[in-house]
């Protein structure tokens, strides 16, 4: 065994062969259509055949079931409040120059060039081998022939890439954008230029992808990949979403809140557009809706949207053998880094997936394996860490996609982004900790908080086939097969668990004052609901009758939180717009300060420089201002361990948020000086609700759910006591820890949310 890390962590991972194997074809497809009329034991049986990599043969490798019945008429009645309007004015005039307002140049004026167009003709040949090819000319037909179809194919198989191409090369293009939406950053840039690549055409063109603070799309673009959040933003001008002909929700098995949302909207307006187009309406076109998910649960999705038709598109499986470990582990981390180090000397070559929940451990993990390889015998090859997390710059996350150097081996460090949204090359092992994080919200007392919580079944099936996309593979599972018998077959909806600020928030400005009688696929908890609506109104979003209000209005116009709006329309009245919005882009990191753990104690002694008494918001200011007084110097950032990569990030927020209070008539230059005092009491007018007060005994309460709460280690007031204090959030590991933590003044409070303090004390 390998005794440098033996040694160095005095450990090693013991795995059981539970002679589970998966395995399916490997150059055959499957596209089997479905209708949710159809009896149970036939739906049943398709999942089987699928399951099992049973390939029916009518000439080709589809499978098409001649006595499906026709989907549903999209004409069902809608619960949505916006059915059967008339459309607006502005509406009318969008719908009347919807062509002629296209503009005649592409904002990207980079032209297309023959190496484009050559190696587009050399991906063709790699299109082609995808398993979902064989199902193009069936997916085509029932997409044309059907308002809504659900395609259910696994990861690798080619769908989110090749459907959006197939669906223009049929024309589906003609009268609008063909949408795809991703619950995640990452995966709507990287496909989006994917297909971009295969297209031929540069990236911004014919295809493009819009996220939060960075749009390379045109009003020309043919295919548009976004995130959820950033199509709930467009329904914000554009009600009835006219410039999209087909909407692909895909990865709709994450069951985020944002894609829930959209189900409910799209369905809505898919409604909406088909009534007007029933009364006579020839400047409008009926709305395709795709829904896309990686899993086999499919009935449901196919029962919302009018009993949908449903695809099932078999992907490449090769064996895996999952090894589950013989006793549970204490530190999964730990135990992660063991089995990668044991894998990389003992095993054949192959690169090697790691699932983590977040980038903190996904850096840690990364820092560990680069100062522990340098103890690896001259006989073995390096082992390379390629990290990938929401905040990296786009060319770093590229690398995970690079082959490695001969005679190297990669080990990916990802989140569970890495599950579903993108197909990494070359993974032979899998090592799944059986975590993640997911954020919770307790309605009875409104406290939210993120969590590292066991995975479903579900996950942990989608983890270990990421191991068998492209030759026999291992999955190392960091628990025991009794563990996994335990765990819950599916993930828990977002909506069901998470704090609905947002959502209800978005609704309200799309139009939907009822938000109780909004058509959720599953329906969220009445005390969730009245606790959201609750906050709404403390950040005077909403009035006395439950209606938006100007403030809301303006709120929801910003691609933030409804707290950090709130933060943003406040510092106009109290004049620190400028560190309002630098503070927020600093928080859009998980951290900008780095802590080598080979050299902690020096880099805390660095962090000392910029440390502010008031807390840690202060303490980003305090670090911001010093990094461009040296103008971004790396060497700088080196010396007082910064993290360059986030500080750019966190630049290229400051600057479309700066964007954003324009357009809202603010001025973002707006600034309180030294009387940074202000700066604390302006947060606390969008965060009133996360303070907590000290104890005679020195610990903290919460004020809203009276819990006990201690500072992590990681702020500057860990170990000081304040009379009062302000945190960003709330993280339950060993206990309740807050982080971006400020002090503050208890008689603030009152001050800050009068109505929602108001309430409480009569």
């Amino acid at each position: 065994m390998f005794s440098s890390i033996q040694s160095a962590k005095r450990k090693v991972i013991t795995f059981g062969d539970d002679g589970e194997q998966v395995s399916r074809p490997t150059n055959s497809s499957t596209a089997t259509e479905s209708s949710s009329s159809s009896s149970s034991s036939s739906s049943a049986k398709k999942h089987n055949d699928t399951q099992n990599g049973t390939t029916k043969h009518n000439g080709s490798n589809i499978v098409q079931d001649k006595t499906s019945s026709s989907s549903s008429s999209t004409t069902a009645s809608s619960t949505s409040e916006e059915t059967g309007q008339r459309l607006s004015k502005k509406q009318k005039r969008q719908l009347q120059h919807q062509q002629d307002s296209r503009p005649k140049k592409l904002i990207n004026k980079e032209p297309t060039t023959e190496a484009m167009t050559q190696k587009a003709k050399e991906l063709k040949k790699h299109r082609n081998s995808l398993p979902i090819y064989t199902a193009r000319d069936i997916i085509i037909k029932e997409v044309k022939e059907n308002a809504c179809v659900v395609i259910v194919g696994e990861t690798g198989s080619g769908k989110t890439t090749q459907i959006p191409q197939y669906l223009l090369e049929a024309g589906l293009a003609a009268h609008g954008t063909i949408s795809v939406t991703q619950p995640r950053r990452v995966a709507a840039i990287n496909l989006a230029r994917r297909v971009a690549e295969e297209v031929g055409t540069p990236l911004g063109q014919k295809v493009g992808y819009s996220i939060r603070f960075d749009d390379t799309s045109s009003k020309d673009s043919l295919i548009k990949y976004m995130t959820d959040g950033i199509m709930l933003r467009e329904l914000l001008s554009d009600r009835l979403l006219l410039r999209y002909s087909v909407i692909i929700l895909d990865e709709a098995h994450e069951r985020t809140l944002r894609t829930d949302i959209l189900f409910g909207m799209v369905k809505g307006i898919q409604k909406q557009r088909q009534d007007l187009i029933d009364r006579g309406r020839k400047d409008i076109q009926p709305l395709k809706i795709i829904i896309m998910s990686a899993t086999l649960d499919a009935e449901k999705f196919s029962e919302y949207f009018y009993g949908a038709k449903i695809m099932y598109i078999s992907g490449r499986q090769f064996p895996v053998k999952i090894l589950n470990t013989v006793e549970p582990q204490s530190d999964y981390v730990d135990s992660a880094l063991v089995t990668a180090f044991q894998i990389h000397q003992d095993e054949a070559p192959g690169d090697i997936l790691i699932f983590l929940t977040g980038q903190e451990e996904i850096e840690n993990m990364e820092k560990l394996i680069e100062e522990y390889a340098t103890d690896l015998p001259p006989t073995v090859g390096k082992l390379i860490p390629c990290p990938i997390f929401a905040a990296q710059d786009t060319s770093t996350q590229q690398k995970i996609f690079e082959p490695a150097p001969h005679g190297t081996r990669k080990v990916i460090l990802a989140t569970n982004i890495a599950e579903t949204s993108i197909t990494i090359p070359n993974i032979r092992y899998v090592i799944d900790t059986g975590c993640h994080k997911s954020r919770g919200y307790n309605a009875k007392i409104g406290i939210e908080s993120l969590l590292v919580e066991p995975i479903s079944k579900s996950s942990a099936r989608q983890r270990m086939g990421r191991a068998g996309r492209e030759a026999p593979g291992l999955c190392f599972r960091l628990y025991t097969e009794d563990s996994f018998d335990q765990l819950e077959e599916d993930a828990i909806p977002e909506i069901k668990r998470c704090n609905l600020e947002s959502a209800i928030l978005s609704l309200k400005a799309t139009g939907i004052d009822d938000v109780t009688r909004f058509d959720f696929m599953d329906r969220p908890s009445k005390s969730g609901l009245l606790r959201s609506l609750e906050h709404l109104y403390a950040l005077e979003a909403l009035d006395d009758e439950g209606k938006l209000t100007d403030i809301g209005t303006k709120m929801a116009a910003f691609p933030v939180d409804p707290p950090y709006a709130k933060v943003l329309l406040q510092s106009e009245k109290m004049e620190c717009t400028k560190e309002a919005i630098e503070i927020i882009s600093l928080l859009s990191v998980d951290t900008i300060f780095s802590a080598p753990s080979s050299k902690r104690e020096e880099a805390n002694e660095a962090r000392q420089k910029f440390t502010s008494l008031d807390g840690d918001h202060l303490t980003l200011l305090n670090t911001l201002r010093a990094y461009e007084s040296v103008k971004g110097d790396r060497d700088w950032c080196r010396e007082n361990f910064i993290n360059s990569r986030h500080m750019r990030h966190v630049l290229d927020v400051r600057k479309q948020l700066i964007q954003f209070a324009e357009r809202s008539g603010m001025d973002p230059k707006k600034t309180c000086g030294h009387d940074l005092e202000i700066v604390l009491k302006c947060f606390l007018a969008g965060f009133f609700q996360n303070t907590a007060l000290l104890q005679p005994d020195g610990t903290y309460k919460s004020i809203l759910g009276g819990l006990t709460v201690s500072v992590h280690p990681s702020s500057s007031l860990f170990g000081k006591k304040r009379e009062a204090i302000m945190y960003d959030e709330l993280v339950f590991t060993t206990k309740h820890f807050v982080r971006g933590v400020s002090a503050l003044e208890s008689n603030w409070l009152s001050q800050a949310a009068p109505k929602y303090f108001g309430q409480r004390h009569a």
